[in-house]
């Protein structure tokens, strides 16, 4: 059992992302789906992953990014938007990994929409600014 959450929020697990992974409650705002997506990459939780996308995922890809490295630490630059009544929201966050062959960083500005009270993260409307080895 987890007690701090992976997303750095230095909240308990199920005080944190683990009430949205594990316990199903409803997620708020994009930057708590964006710190519980993170967690489940973390976590290798890939059903999470998948029902938390706009477009439907093969989940094997995503199993497959997964094992390629370990997340260890998230980092949220910025977010517009995104709060409980919005309908989209934008979250800017550099994501640290280790893999075999070194370290990197995963910097991205992440779109998410607010669909009937589910916040849901836009792949195709996101924008990857760099995923490269530390230097």
């Amino acid at each position: 059992m987890l007690h701090e959450c992976p997303c750095g929020s230095g909240e308990e697990y199920m005080q944190c992302c683990g009430r949205y992974i594990e316990g199903g409650a409803r997620v708020p705002t994009a930057v708590a789906l964006m710190r519980s997506r993170y967690t489940a990459y973390v976590l290798k939780n890939t059903d999470y992953i998948v029902a938390t996308a706009v477009k439907k995922v093969d989940s094997a890809i995503i199993e497959n990014a997964m094992r390629e490295g370990d997340f260890y630490r998230l980092e949220i630059i910025s977010c517009k938007r995104g709060g409980a009544m919005d309908k989209k929201g934008e979250v800017t966050f550099k994501a640290y990994y280790r893999t075999t062959e070194g370290e990197g960083v995963l910097h991205e500005r992440s779109l998410f929409v607010n669909r009937r009270g589910k916040w849901l993260y836009d792949e195709e409307a996101s924008i990857m600014e760099n995923f490269k080895a530390r230097e």
